[in-house]
């Protein structure tokens, strides 16, 4: 059985290895490189991230293992599309992301049962996840991992004489993707609630549907990038929970890779009224032919609450506006030089009803433009270093439910 299951995979490799390649260019940051981190995040997938072992500590670490053959350290996908789902939702300032080595060898999943070969991999990834659940002891912790890597995290977690309870009790929740050890493991994680676990298994994925190492070369297999939005989700659900945070932060509509050339970031979303209350609106989608937008105008109208919020852009023909007619009209104009950078959000009420109450815009030089009624429940954002705010996503109808920014990262 063992030999069949190795010329199996011998076979695997050889497919995989015939299929187009994608290469993108490793980079490595550091503590003091949070500027050119958050500008190259969104050019390219990155492929290593050292945020936990490098950086300063931070409030939530997430940790990820990558699939067999993938780039060290979290490969091209599902892993980058899910961090940075997670930094937009929970801001950079909170999240470290952390890829976690090991050497990813297809033949390593070929060993009988679906147990991995290499013991030795699975105590090495231990022992990082525990180094830096040491440095950072008041961080807590939620984890992922796709394919082989989905297996490695489940047996660093099930297994007590690895992961000892005080370090278990950190991790907050854990999502894997197309898990080689799904279907052994009876779609769980041995010795870890079963409620802090969501496993994603693409329909036709023989790996983690029927256990067939050979299945990893197929389609079914080979892309989880749409699941990363609802592991996001599920992660964020987990923190909040855990966390007693008085609203679950959403996650946007907004698949940023989709606006990576861009330079774009998109600011976690606010949500006033509940989701699809109203229309859909992204300003990213009218800023694409731009490689450095600048903004000359933030404008809006409100009185109890925000009605209208509107952005002109330098070379920008179509109207950045949003909601109804209402209100008193203000505005911000911008002049040679200085720029949008700070902004702040709150929520506020129509006929019982949740919105957004009031809106703030403040430029570099102190210039400033509100509407609406200021509330206790507000979010304040400010433009990562030599970056800037340049437009707005969300949902509005007749008045603003559901506000965002978006900031374009500059050089």
């Amino acid at each position: 059985m063992k030999f069949f299951i190795v010329v199996m995979s011998v076979l695997q490799c050889a497919f995989a290895l015939s299929l187009p390649t994608v290469i993108v260019p490793k980079s490595h940051f550091g503590e003091g490189d949070q500027h050119t981190h958050a500008l190259q995040v969104r050019q390219n997938p990155v492929l290593v991230e050292n945020e936990a072992r490098d950086g300063k500590c931070k409030e939530i670490m997430f940790f990820y293992l990558r699939g067999s053959t993938q780039e060290s350290n979290m490969g091209e996908q599902p892993g980058p599309q899910l961090a940075e789902y997670l930094r937009q939702t929970l801001t950079a300032e909170r999240i470290a992301v952390q890829g976690i080595e090991y050497a990813a060898a297809l033949l390593d999943n070929a060993c009988v049962n679906n147990q991995l070969c290499r013991p030795s991999e699975v105590t090495s990834a231990e022992r990082q996840i525990r180094q830096y659940m040491d440095k950072c002891p008041e961080a807590v912790v939620v984890a992922a991992g796709y394919s082989q890597g989905a297996a490695m995290l489940s047996s660093v977690i099930s297994n007590a004489n690895r992961l000892e309870k005080k370090y278990k009790d950190r991790i907050t929740a854990v999502v894997t993707f197309g898990s080689t050890m799904q279907i052994y493991n009876k779609n769980t994680i041995p010795n870890f609630p079963s409620d802090l676990v969501q496993m994603f298994c693409n329909k036709l994925d023989p790996v983690c549907r029927a256990g067939i190492p050979l299945g990893a070369a197929l389609p079914g297999h080979r892309d989880y990038r749409k699941s990363a939005k609802p592991a996001a989700e599920f992660l964020v659900k987990k923190l909040a929970a855990a966390k007693a945070w008085p609203s679950v932060p959403v996650i946007a509509d907004i698949d940023p890779s989709k606006f990576a050339s861009m330079g774009l970031n998109f600011r976690d979303i606010f949500r006033g009224a509940s989701k699809g209350t109203s229309d859909a609106f992204n300003d990213a989608e009218k800023l694409g032919s731009l490689r450095e937008p600048r903004l000359v105008n933030v404008y809006g109208r409100g009185g109890a609450r925000v009605d209208f919020l509107g952005v002109a852009v330098d070379g920008v023909a179509d109207v950045l506006e949003h909601g109804g007619k209402g209100g008193d009209y203000k505005e911000m104009r911008l002049d040679e030089g200085e720029f949008w950078t700070k902004a702040e959000v709150c929520n506020g009420q129509k006929k019982g009803k949740d919105r957004i109450g009031y809106f703030r815009a403040e430029s570099s030089k102190g210039k400033k433009m509100e509407v609406g009624k200021r509330t206790n429940q507000c979010q304040k954002y400010v433009a990562e270093k030599g970056g800037y705010f340049v437009g707005l996503y969300g949902e509005a109808g007749t008045e603003i439910d559901s506000l965002g920014l978006i900031e374009h990262v500059g050089s």
